[in-house]
């Protein structure tokens, strides 16, 4: 075993030190804290939009704090208390709650906040077509609101989440210009595919 000098061995933790505070600030660059609002009843499935928030951010080298809340009517509670100073970065909100449903939470909460962005998840087992189709439509009518049906499986969810989020930090304008590029990609590949 070797012995170290009291300055060797100061000089290496002081490296160690520095090491972890250069990592650290690598993973969250941005002291700026990305708050995600969560709103469902089963608390299963607020884990598992949490988990797919959290490698979202870390992908993403954010730093998050994630809000769970168990209603629409919580949630709305929430976004009315919010202070200026700490506002919501994004509401996953459930489409079927007790007390408020999702679609109804997203409709008040895009009125008190017309540019936050919302994603209305709903189980791939819903039986409510017609509030499915609805939701559907909202976000299609709103351009800061995404509408996704959930998976069991984490990884497909956070991909699921991660698209819709890439797709709601876009403006109207730069969303038509993505989405005329994609189309125009997806025409190239198809007629090179027929060839």
């Amino acid at each position: 075993m070797f012995n170290l000098s009291p300055k060797t061995k100061l000089a290496t933790e002081t490296n160690h030190l520095s090491d972890f505070k250069n990592k650290y600030a690598q993973l969250l660059p941005d002291s700026k804290i990305s708050r995600v609002l969560i709103a469902d009843e089963e608390a299963e499935v607020r884990g598992a939009l949490s988990v797919a928030v959290r490698r979202w951010a870390q992908e993403e080298q954010r730093n998050v704090q994630i809000i769970v809340v168990k209603n629409g009517q919580q949630a709305i509670d929430y976004v009315k208390k919010m202070s200026q100073d700490n506002p919501l970065f994004l509401a996953i909100l459930d489409l079927r709650m007790p007390e408020m449903n999702g679609l109804e939470a997203a409709e008040k909460i895009s009125d008190l906040c017309p540019e936050l962005p919302i994603i209305i998840t709903a189980s791939n087992n819903e039986i409510d077509e017609t509030l499915v189709q609805k939701a559907d439509d909202f976000a299609d009518k709103n351009s800061h609101i995404g509408f996704i049906i959930r998976t069991k499986s984490s990884h497909l969810l956070k991909v699921a989440l991660e698209f819709e989020i890439a797709k709601l930090e876009l403006d109207p304008e730069e969303q038509e210009e993505e989405n005329i590029s994609l189309l125009g990609d997806l025409k190239g590949k198809l007629s090179a595919l027929l060839n």
